[in-house]
Order: C-alpha cells, then structure tokens, then sequence
C-alpha cells in the first residue's frame, strides 16, 4: 500500500471506528489507541518532561476515553482534539498533585542526533527555557500553543476541541506568543 493513501484511507474510517467504538467494540478502540497514542504521548511528555509519568498519563488518557467514548460528539471536534483534552486535564492534574517541575528528560531517541556536547547543553537549556514559558502561560494559552504548535492542528480543530470560536483561538495564540516573547527576552537578558 502506498504510505501517502493510507492516511487519507485512515481518516475517513476514523469516523467509522470512533461509530464501532461507541457501540462497544474494543478492537475498533484498539484501532484508534494504535493510531493515536504517539501524538497523545508527545503531548503529554511535553506537558510532564518525565517519560514514566508521561506513560502513564498515555494510559489514564485512553482508559478514560474508553469509559467515556459514548460522550464524544463525532462532528463537532475531531477525535485528536478529544483525547488531547483528556490528555490536558490529566497531566495538569498529576501536576497539580506532584508539583514537581524539576524533573525533565531529553526524549531517547533525540540524544543521537547532537554530537557536539557544547551545542546539546545549549539546545537543551534553549528547549528547557521555553517549556518553562509554555507551562506559565495561562492555561488556555498553553493549550492553544501546544495544539498548534506541537500538535499542528488548525485553528478550526482547536476552536472545537476548545469549545471557542476561531477568532478567540487567534487571539489567545497572539498573546500567549506575545507574552511568551516577553519571557524568553527576560530571561536572555538575565544572563
């Protein structure tokens, strides 16, 4: 099978699974946990930086969409956006318990690719500078920037997945990457 068919192939029998899912069929949720537990992981390591934890949000992630698949509205959010709340109100919740901050891994797989140590101390502390910014932002903004920016989907998707319309999705996004600018400027400053 072609790799450039088989994602148009998969989205238009999203709807079909998330439909066999609702009516109980656990191989068909098994189908979309396959298709979407990589984003979700992303999304949520990058909400935690802890690998253990952002594995086990993954999973509190699916299981509660699991149990609450016949509340999703097909048609009004794409299911990404669904799960990627779930993903947002899990992780700020074990956040909320933890109140650790401190703890941050570099993912496994992006070690390999800096060779010069120099240039990885940098790099991380540049990502570590901005994760940092991102998880102050008020939290309608950070989840407008991680949607869009780490995830990629448009502003339509973010608007349903957000329960606003475009327009206020726009405008969050402008001034949390106002703000962001503002934090990234003061902190390059300080030293």
């Amino acid at each position: 099978m072609n790799d450039v068919a088989q994602p148009q192939a998969l989205s238009t029998d999203e709807a079909g699974l998330v439909g066999r899912a609702q009516a109980g069929d656990a191989q068909a949720f098994a189908v979309l946990y396959d298709v979407h537990v990589a984003r979700v992981y992303r999304y949520v390591f990058y909400h935690l930086g802890n690998q253990a934890d952002a594995e086990d949000v993954s999973q509190q992630t699916f299981l509660q969409a699991w149990r609450a698949i016949g509340t999703y509205r097909r048609g009004t959010s794409p299911f990404i956006a669904w799960l990627l709340t779930i993903a947002h109100n899990a992780a700020v919740s074990l956040r909320r318990r933890t109140k650790d901050e401190t703890r941050f891994e570099v993912e496994p797989a992006a070690t390999h690719r800096w060779s010069d140590p120099e240039a990885q101390a940098l790099s991380k502390y540049d990502r570590l500078a901005v994760r940092r910014a991102i998880l102050r932002l008020k939290p309608d903004q950070q989840q407008v920037v991680l949607l869009r920016f780490l995830e990629q989907l448009d502003y339509a998707e973010i608007a349903a997945a957000l329960g606003k319309r475009e327009g206020n999705i726009r405008v969050i996004q402008h001034r949390a990457l106002t703000e962001l600018r503002r934090m990234l400027a003061s902190e390059v400053a300080e030293r």
